[in-house]
């Protein structure tokens, strides 16, 4: 793989970090305008959440085809391709379809932000960072993104405001949601111009596999499942992304378990998402300097067990110890997840195959975005009326996951020593033998 100039290799981290954190917000819109959305659509709450469910599915459906993919297109034309089909759709969904119309906008985000999207961006951070700088490119993906998020839903709060004024009547609200989908596709646009020509050496970086047959790609898979390092980082990937799921309960636990009003509750959530850019840069540093499964396996075990005091401590604490807890848990989650993607490299799976390794990866790591709240929703009919307790139960199971997974991440990097002491010895005797 050609080298690529220190200065372009920021350049194109920079905007593959703003297309991973432009293309979501727009998806998940939710997040901070639900409301907004069932007023504008006449939607209920189980309406949306079934639009949610279906494309939590195709996402799970999606991993392994946009690791193909990847492998047979440039990824900056599957990535331009995905910003600019999210955005017009977005166009659509702004002009107030009828709510029947929103499964297949919803399909179509699905297919551009994974099918075409996930393993292209993944891939792409994996090729530009050198191997003394994965964590740090991984983190800041991952920070960047959450930073990037942040201030356009700043944004967009203000966008909404501005045409909503004083009036709270559906006709300001339908001017302001649409004002909020207009500024995200906006961006998407103008973001996938610039990726289309920042990302233009992408093409010689990726080996042309679209004229090789289509028995490569099996045995492409068969060489990644031989891979025993694989199978590690997806128990690592797995019990990581379970750990994060415990941040969803962060609200309901502080005003159930802590009597927390509403509002203190909104601000520490809030005070945890703006975690993921330190979390992310930091950890993404630390990783590169101490090694990325020990600082991984180190912050696995600080969130688990973080996650699990939440579920000892009892209702009479002093709230302040409990908000500085689910910061710090929050911090370490989001350390996990700006890190963990950096093992891709020690797998060592061939350049060719690197898209596919990504999406079979995903396939399994993702898994928790299905089987978790099948998990949480028996948890909580089993305690019926006991919601305290039932939280803190749900946090200890996710917690003690979250131990086998820094176990995994204990015994990646005893495998990483053992490689390198064996290249080392081998390098040695080559040594000597030459001499």
């Amino acid at each position: 793989m050609p080298k690529v100039g220190k200065s372009k290799k920021i350049i194109q981290l920079a905007l593959l970090i703003l297309a991973a954190g432009s293309i979501y917000p727009l998806v998940y819109l939710r997040q901070n305008f639900e409301s907004t959305i069932l007023e504008v659509f006449g939607l209920s709450n189980s309406e949306l959440s079934g639009l949610y469910s279906m494309l939590g599915i195709i996402f799970v459906v999606g991993y392994i085809p946009s690791g193909w993919l990847a492998d047979k297109i440039p990824v900056r034309y599957l990535i331009t391709f995905s910003l600019l089909l999210t955005a017009a759709t977005g166009l659509y969904y702004a002009q107030i379809p009828d709510k029947s119309m929103l499964v297949y906008v919803y399909l179509i985000w699905g297919f551009a932000t994974v099918f075409t999207f996930w393993s292209a961006i993944l891939k792409t951070v994996s090729l530009l960072a050198d191997k003394s700088e994965e964590g740090k490119y991984f983190g800041a993906l991952d920070g960047g993104r959450g930073l990037v998020e942040a201030i356009l839903a700043s944004i967009a709060v203000g966008v909404f405001a501005f045409f909503v004024g004083n009036g709270s009547n559906i006709e300001n609200t339908k001017a302001g949601f649409q004002g909020v989908v207009y500024m995200y596709c906006a961006v998407l646009v103008v973001v996938a111009i610039l990726v289309f020509f920042a990302l233009s050496e992408s093409e010689r970086k990726t080996p042309d596999l679209v004229s090789e047959p289509a028995e490569s790609t099996i045995a492409a898979v068969r060489r990644i499942l031989k891979i025993r390092e694989v199978w590690v980082m997806t128990v690592v990937l797995f019990c990581g992304y379970t750990l994060f799921w415990g941040h969803y309960y962060f609200s309901g636990y502080l005003d159930v378990n802590h009597a927390v009003t509403p509002v203190s509750a909104g601000v520490v959530t809030v005070i945890v998402l703006w975690m993921r850019p330190i979390g992310g840069f930091g950890g993404g540093y630390l990783a590169d300097k101490f090694g990325k499964a020990r600082v991984l396996s180190i912050s696995m075990v600080v969130a688990a067990v973080g996650l699990i005091g939440l579920a000892l401590i009892p209702g009479n604490w002093g709230v302040g110890a409990v908000y500085v807890l689910v910061v710090l848990v929050g911090l370490f989650m989001y350390v996990i997840r700006g890190i963990y993607w950096s093992l891709l490299d020690d797998c060592r799976v061939p350049v060719a195959a690197t898209g596919i390794a990504i999406g079979i990866i995903s396939f399994v790591g993702y898994l928790p975005d299905i089987v978790i709240p099948q998990i949480s929703s028996a948890i909580y009919t089993a305690f019926g009326d006991n919601v305290a307790g039932a939280n803190n139960f749900f946090f200890a199971v996710t917690g003690g996951i979250g131990l086998v997974g820094a176990l995994a991440a204990g015994y990646f990097a005893v495998l990483m020593k053992r490689r390198n002491d064996l290249e080392s010895s081998n390098a040695d005797e080559e040594l000597q033998a030459a001499s």
